[in-house]
């Protein structure tokens, strides 16, 4: 006998998105999933018109899906902040994030959902694409995942691994077994290492969502290269939060023991990948080192150790040119901010 299809909840956080937030209800609503399709949106206590907008568009809304709309009185300071208040409202098995200023694609719960047929799967998230302020393509985003035969679980024990967040769906299960996430802890940090630790983490390499690229956005990153003293203040914050990660990861791992013990082996060698991780994001303040030799010596231990292949070069330039690659940083941001504008 067939199994019945899961009840799904796509949950749609909001909050000062009125230029955007219409095209990003409307995409959920255009779902073209057929079975039970619960539709949240909650906004965060906005202070512009994204509210007066979310009703507006929810009561013109005649079609198949159950539309709920919550508004919180104060703002709750962070995304995982608001998900935790959101969480116990949603009713479905299958839980699904969508962005106030992103757009997905009409087929993108179905797609989903069906990666959510094997029930060892707990969590699914995708490619996607890029657009500007007013929805015009700027090309492919980039989407870190394992390799097909990598266990998810080493992968996402990495202090700054992720899933795509605006792509991201997770089985009820992961929130119901780890509790609230960590208010200052990014999401799509937290639920897909949390699903590892219970099961498959499958990604779709095809664009399910549009992410908008916002003029604002890029001006915050041409700020971080005005001066070696601002990209060094940005760089210790994200050593920071790599550190604010790991308590993340040790915490998860602690409740992944309790409940199966004889897995013990295996949560230790992930706790050891966790904290190898943060100590290599904390080897790389030394790259922006006050001498020479310093900052060449973080670039050669980095390079023996393998760690951040991917971004070899950058570490390089920062760290035998650095006020070269701030200028070059700051001239690449400022076109790419001028014609997002522009457009």
């Amino acid at each position: 006998m067939p199994h019945a299809a899961p009840s799904i909840s796509v949950i749609l956080l909001c909050y000062d998105s009125e230029l955007f937030v219409r095209d990003a209800i409307e995409s959920a609503l255009a779902q073209d999933y057929s079975g039970s399709l619960e539709i949240l949106i909650s906004d965060d206590a906005s202070r512009d018109g994204t509210f007066e907008i979310v009703r507006k568009v929810v009561s013109e809304y005649a079609g198949p899906h159950t539309v709920r709309v919550l508004r919180r009185q104060e703002n709750s300071g962070s995304k995982s902040a608001h998900l935790n208040h959101v969480f116990p409202e949603a009713l479905g098995e299958i839980l699904i994030s969508f962005d106030d200023d992103d757009v997905s694609r009409p087929g993108r719960v179905r797609k989903i959902v069906a990666e959510f047929a094997n029930e060892d799967v707990q969590a699914v998230y995708s490619s996607f694409s890029l657009i500007d302020e007013n929805g015009s393509p700027r090309g492919t985003g980039k989407v870190p995942h394992p390799a097909p035969n990598e266990d998810a679980s080493q992968w996402f024990a990495r202090v700054d691994a992720f899933a795509a967040g605006t792509t991201l769906a997770v089985r009820r299960r992961v929130i119901e077994t780890f509790g609230p996430l960590d208010a200052d802890v990014h999401e799509d940090i937290a639920l897909p290492f949390r699903a590892s630790l219970l099961g498959a983490v499958v990604f779709i390499p095809e664009d399910l969502v549009m992410v908008r690229r916002r003029a604002e956005s890029l001006t915050s990153d041409l700020e971080r290269f005005r001066s070696i003293a601002d990209y060094r203040k940005r760089m210790l914050a994200g050593i920071e939060q790599a550190r604010r990660n790991l308590e993340s990861r040790r915490s998860d791992l602690d409740i992944a023991l309790d409940l199966q013990p004889e897995r013990s082996a295996e949560l230790k060698r992930l706790r050891s990948i966790a904290e190898d991780t943060c100590v290599v994001a904390e080897s790389t303040a030394k790259l922006l080192g006050p001498s020479f030799f310093e900052r060449v010596a973080a670039l050669l231990h980095l390079i023996r150790l393998g760690a951040y292949r991917d971004e070899l070069a950058q570490h390089a330039f920062i760290a035998l040119l650095p006020r070269t690659y701030l200028r070059y940083k700051r001239r690449s941001l400022g076109t790419a901010t001028s014609d997002l504008v522009g457009n």
